[in-house]
């Protein structure tokens, strides 16, 4: 069995190329990667690696010829999506583990434009697959609790409004076992247990000896605690980006559950404060 995973150079590929190997020693697992010196670092470690970019069809099909079963590490630009659902099908391609969102009905930021289309895309090809819908990265999470703890406040605007977080190598942990694996339905929703931006705070405050004081503000409080924080300007817009969110709810983040993901799994998802020291 020939198994390939895209982005196997990023965050999410890297760790799921691992689990394949872990999950399927006898199986020959491929990363897609852009270009040469990231080839070379996948073949050092035992993988094989093919060469193909989302916005170059042709490409993808070249790499994807002879493979079984692709995970496919989504993208937001939804043209380089149709590429790769393209190439899949010109390419033979017989399984189809995409990374799409969890709870897709619902209003995220218009990412769920893109999954619940390339979703039907795939549905098209008559290539039998798995949905993996997953939720959100607690890396994005994790600058305001590391700020937290560096500067003994941690601000919040959220109330009692709530996401579901787990750590990406959780996610790639799950989608390698769906491509090594049979038997899965068409669709699995992967999401952590919802939690409020307080506990966050109150999660930090369990991994450090020093005070935080965790202060509900206003979004303008916020933004004037946290100017001189240290915090870079992605940590902030996250933290503002995800609070946002969560106030206005109507997500469906806080009737989310993580019985499917942990079943995938095997095992429990990683605690909240274990997994935000894990990060920081």
């Amino acid at each position: 069995m020939k198994i390939m995973i895209t982005g196997a150079s990023g965050g999410y590929g890297s760790y799921a190329v691992d689990y394949v190997k872990k999950f399927a020693p006898e199986a020959e697992v491929y990363g897609l990667v852009r270009n040469a010196d990231n080839a070379a670092k996948l073949e050092a470690k035992g993988i094989h690696a093919r060469i193909g970019n989302y916005l170059d069809k042709a490409s993808l099909i070249r790499a994807f010829t002879g493979i079984d079963r692709l995970l496919f590490v989504s993208v937001s630009v939804h043209e380089q999506q149709i590429n790769v659902v393209d190439a899949a099908r010109e390419a033979g391609i017989k399984f189809i583990a995409y990374t799409s969102l969890h709870e897709p009905q619902y209003a995220k930021f218009g990412l769920e434009i893109n999954h619940s289309q390339t979703e039907e895309l795939i549905k098209k090809t008559g290539i039998p697959h798995t949905f993996l819908r997953d939720s959100w990265y607690l890396e994005m999470a994790a600058p305001l609790a590391k700020t937290a703890i560096q500067t003994g406040r941690y601000p919040y605007y959220a109330g009692e409004g709530k996401v579901s977080w787990a750590l990406k190598r959780e996610y790639a942990e799950a989608g390698a076992r769906v491509i090594t694996g049979e038997g899965y339905p068409e669709i699995v929703e992967f999401a952590g247990k919802p939690v409020s931006y307080r506990e966050i705070g109150e999660a930090a405050q369990s991994l450090t000896d020093k005070k935080i004081d965790i202060m509900p503000v206003t979004k303008v409080e916020f933004g004037k605690l946290m100017a001189g924080s240290g915090i870079d300007d992605m940590g902030l817009y996250l933290g503002n980006a995800y609070q946002d969110y969560a106030i206005v709810g109507n997500n469906g983040e806080a009737e989310s559950t993580s019985d499917e993901f942990e079943k995938v799994l095997g095992h429990p998802l990683t605690p909240l404060a274990e997994a935000i020291n894990e990060l920081i």
